[in-house]
């Protein structure tokens, strides 16, 4: 068998993924239910059914079956599908240049000195490494 190529994730695949990754396991309810309360145009079951059998053909979600309900969990963690996106955004943005991805982060005013700490830190331990 082959190895399952991994989809990038579109802004409704994230949804889902956010909502996966918060809660742990989750059925289709579990997420319509979630998906509608941030809606003004409520989506149907067999929407959130159909975007979560992909998800898992792609390789983000697996799931247990128990009797008839379906239980689905993150097969890729939240940080790992953070970082793909950030990378695809870093090539297709900024010409693959880290350094202009950070400058374009600082170009906002409003960081603050703590994040700015945060970030020194950060930059001292990969310095080292």
């Amino acid at each position: 068998m082959g190895k399952i190529k991994i989809q990038k994730l579109s802004d409704a695949n994230l949804e889902i993924m956010n909502i996966v990754w918060d809660r742990g396991e989750v059925s289709i309810n579990d997420v319509l239910e979630a998906v509608n309360l941030r809606r003004n145009d409520k989506l149907k079951r067999a929407t959130i059914q159909v975007q979560m059998k992909r998800l898992e053909k792609y390789g983000w979600l697996k799931h247990r079956k128990v009797g008839r309900e379906f239980y689905y969990s993150a097969l890729r963690g939240q940080e790992e599908a953070t970082k793909d996106i950030l990378d695809n955004v870093r090539k297709k943005v900024f010409g693959g240049s880290r350094a202009e991805l950070v400058k374009c982060l600082f170009a906002d005013s409003n960081v603050t000195s703590e994040e700015l700490e945060r970030i020194m830190q950060y930059l001292e331990k990969y310095k080292r490494e």
